[in-house]
């Protein structure tokens, strides 16, 4: 294989990290575009009875956020980028906000997953209670 055809397959592979990296820019930039959008949206209900206001414009509006949050959709699901945890834009972090490191959001997965863990336990204690209450109270009635 030539060096110039290793080079290309190399930026060609869907896999690489600077893929990712352009895809969640891209991903990033589409939030930015629907959370204008939204805002546009929200402040066309908002003012819906002013007068001045078109309800058409509006309605337009809406049409271009819920096409944009399809695409988007679609866009984080055919590159996997949907799969990842997406920081907030540089611009929307406070000067004291850092980016989760990864331990840290392992750290954080592992505490929820224990918090999932302990309800469905205690579901499934309940369940038990529910169940030998019944079988004892079918019992008693059989008895008599």
């Amino acid at each position: 294989m030539s060096q110039s055809s290793l080079h290309d397959s190399i930026h060609t592979d869907p896999n690489s990290p600077e893929v990712l990296k352009q895809n969640v820019q891209i991903a990033l930039d589409h939030v930015v575009r629907i959370q204008s959008l939204a805002r546009n949206c929200l402040h066309g209900i908002q003012s819906a009875y002013q007068a001045g206001n078109s309800l058409a414009h509006t309605t337009a509006e809406l049409a271009a956020l819920m096409q944009a949050l399809r695409t988007l959709t679609e866009f984080l699901r055919q590159t996997g980028v949907g799969a990842h945890p997406m920081p907030p834009a540089p611009e929307s972090q406070s000067a004291s906000s850092v980016p989760l490191t990864e331990q840290q959001l392992i750290d954080t997965t592992a505490r929820e997953v224990q918090v999932l863990y302990e309800r469905l336990k205690r579901i499934q204690e309940s369940n038990t209670v529910a169940v030998n209450l019944l079988g004892s109270a079918d019992t008693v009635s059989r008895a008599r």
